[in-house]
C-alpha cells in the first residue's frame, strides 16, 4: 500500500526532530570537536584561540538548526494534509492557524542562530588596530540575535501547544483516548519549557532536557500516531465513496 501524503510528513516531521536532537547531543557531548581549555583566557582571547573550534563545529551547528526549521516547517504541511485528509467538519481552523503560525516562527527562530554565528566562524578580523572592538561587538550581536531566537522559540512552543488542544476539540474523531492523552502530555511540555526558561525554575540544562525529550520523543510519535489514526478512518471513507 503506498504511504499516504499524512504518513509521509508525519515521518519527515519525526525525522528532522530526532536527528536535529542527536546532532544537538553530537555537540554538547564534544563527539565531533572539544572546545579548547582556556580557564584564564578574556573573552576577546577565547573567541580568538577558539577558531579552529568553531570551524569544526559549524557542519553540527548549521545542520542541528537546518534540521529543527525543516521539522518545524513540515509540521505546517502535516497538520494541513491531515485537516484535508480527515474532512472534518468546519476544516479544523483553529488548529492549522495555529500550527501555522507555530512552525513558521519556529523555523525562522530556527534559522537566525546560522546567520548569528555564521561570522564568527568565517569573517576574519582585520588587522586595523580594533580587533578587540570587532569581537566585542560580533559577540554582543550573536547573543541579542540568539536572545530573539530564543523568545520566538517560546512563543512558537505555546501557538503549537495550543494548536495541539485546539485539535483534540475540533478534531476528536481523529483522536483516540490513548493519543489524546499523549496530545495533552506534549501539548503541555510545549508550554512548560518555555514557561521553566522565562522565569528561570530549574537550570538550563533542565530546560535542554525537556526541550530534547518533547523534539525527540513527544512530537515524533504524536505525528506518526496520527498519521496512522487518520489513514485508518479515511481507509474505510474512500471505500464507501467508492
Amino acid at each position: 500500500m503506498p504511504r499516504s501524503r499524512v504518513s509521509l510528513f508525519s515521518w519527515i516531521v519525526a525525522g528532522s526532530f530526532i536527528l536535529a536532537v542527536i546532532l544537538r547531543l553530537v555537540d554538547q557531548f564534544n563527539l565531533i570537536a572539544t572546545p579548547p581549555d582556556l580557564p584564564n583566557s578574556n573573552m576577546v582571547s577565547r573567541t580568538l584561540d577558539s577558531s579552529a573550534y568553531f570551524h569544526a563545529i559549524w557542519p553540527v551547528f548549521l545542520w542541528t538548526n537546518l534540521l529543527f526549521g525543516i521539522g518545524f516547517l513540515a509540521v505546517v504541511a502535516f497538520a494541513f494534509n491531515v485537516a484535508a485528509s480527515a474532512r472534518v467538519l468546519g476544516g479544523m481552523p483553529t488548529f492549522k492557524s495555529l500550527i501555522a503560525a507555530g512552525g513558521v516562527i519556529g523555523a525562522i527562530a530556527s534559522i537566525i542562530p546560522i546567520g548569528a554565528a555564521e561570522a564568527k566562524v568565517f569573517v576574519q578580523y582585520c588587522d586595523c588596530g580594533f580587533k578587540e572592538t570587532e569581537v566585542v561587538s560580533q559577540l554582543w550581536a550573536q547573543m541579542v540575535s540568539e536572545d530573539i531566537a530564543n523568545w520566538f522559540l517560546r512563543v512558537a512552543g505555546v501557538l503549537l501547544a495550543i494548536a495541539l488542544v485546539a485539535l483534540v476539540r475540533e478534531a476528536s474523531s481523529l483522536v483516540p483516548p490513548t493519543l489524546r492523552t499523549w496530545t495533552y502530555l506534549t501539548a503541555i511540555a510545549l508550554v512548560l519549557a518555555p514557561v521553566i526558561a522565562t522565569t528561570e525554575l530549574l537550570t538550563p540544562d533542565a530546560v535542554d532536557l525537556l526541550t530534547s525529550l518533547t523534539a525527540a520523543i513527544l512530537v515524533p510519535v504524536w505525528a506518526v500516531w496520527l498519521a496512522r489514526s487518520v489513514d485508518a478512518q479515511a481507509g474505510p471513507q474512500a471505500d464507501a465513496s467508492a
